[in-house]
């Protein structure tokens, strides 16, 4: 899908085969573009946009490329295709002086954002501003999934050390929710992280072309991100830490499990035995012959048993 975006309007146009993008046009969001998209962006654009493997490309010279009349930005990791659980989608920009066009493969609350605001008196007027107010836009929505992330692990982990009746049984889900935290961080690193090295690469050389108070805004973004990593590696150890004691509750409950286990099996070893002993067919046993021996019988395998477990309990092991 292409949507178009302008200046001079309160609503974008979703462009139609056929149909010419309007001048006042600044900014084309692709998302997954059809060949017949792509091909209508180029021309208006005089430049080729990124296709998805060149997004996805690491090296940075694939990621960063610019000249006097056009700059190409490309985030090899953005967002996730579908939540938590798809894989992460590439992001790229081509940025002129007039046009700015990007290409991403899933939906985005950064980009859902910015272009809520291009309608409105305060929002970004040309295709530089709406760059760098997507740029922001990333961070913002970054910072605020941290901030999400970091309340639901404080929320895990006063459950974690808890002294609840359910605590064996919390623990299971909390490895699945330490896991999901686990990924969430991940995609938000990996987003900061090539945002951060675009806004870096901006800050040493941006086109002369985008106004000095725009390219001053990347060192604000950068700064932002510089904080938000401390931050994420904060997390990232606290995540660690509860992990562990996730593992540590779980090897301690099965502790305990198997010393009852043992308990058990040391406790029933001398009724077995005795029985073992009186349920021998030889004419010759004297306790066949006592008046009371059967009570005899029961009572002794009644005290073999109770004595090792008062035994244990002295010693503090039940």
């Amino acid at each position: 899908m292409l949507t178009i975006y302008t200046r001079d309007s309160n609503s974008p146009q979703v462009w139609q085969p056929g149909v010419a993008a309007t001048n006042a046009a600044i900014w084309f969001d692709l998302i997954n573009p059809t060949p017949e998209e792509r091909d209508h962006a180029d021309l208006l654009l005089g430049t080729k946009l990124p296709t998805r493997g060149q997004s996805s490309a690491i090296e940075v010279s694939s990621r960063l490329r610019s000249s006097e009349t056009a700059l190409c930005v490309n985030i090899p990791s953005f967002v996730r295709t579908e939540g938590d659980q798809g894989p992460l989608t590439p992001l790229g920009f081509v940025l002129t002086p007039n046009l700015l066009a990007s290409v991403r493969y899933a939906d985005s609350l950064a980009f859902n954002s910015v272009a809520a605001s291009i309608s409105t008196t305060a929002g970004p007027q040309n295709s530089a501003a709406v760059f760098v107010a997507l740029l922001e836009s990333i961070v913002n929505v970054g910072a605020d999934r941290i901030e999400a992330v970091a309340s639901d692990m404080s929320k895990l982990s006063g459950a974690v050390f808890s002294d609840s009746r359910n605590h064996p049984r919390l623990l299971r889900g909390a490895l699945f929710k330490v896991g999901a935290m686990q990924r969430q961080m991940t995609q938000i690193r990996s987003a900061l992280l090539g945002v951060s090295r675009v806004v870096r690469y901006l800050c040493e050389g941006a086109p002369s072309w985008i106004d000095a108070k725009l390219r001053a805004r990347f060192n604000t973004i950068q700064v932002d991100i510089g904080s938000l990593s401390e931050f994420d590696q904060q997390l990232i150890d606290r995540l660690q830490f509860l992990l562990d004691a996730v593992l540590g509750f779980i090897n301690n409950e099965q502790n305990d499990i198997m010393r009852v286990l043992t308990i058990v099996s040391v406790a029933t070893v001398p009724p077995m035995i005795l029985a073992g002993i009186w349920g021998m067919n030889f004419k010759s046993i004297p306790e066949y012959n006592w008046a009371h021996g059967y009570a005899f019988g029961l009572t002794m395998i009644l005290l073999s048993m109770v004595l090792p477990l008062i035994w244990f309990r002295l010693k503090k092991w039940l």
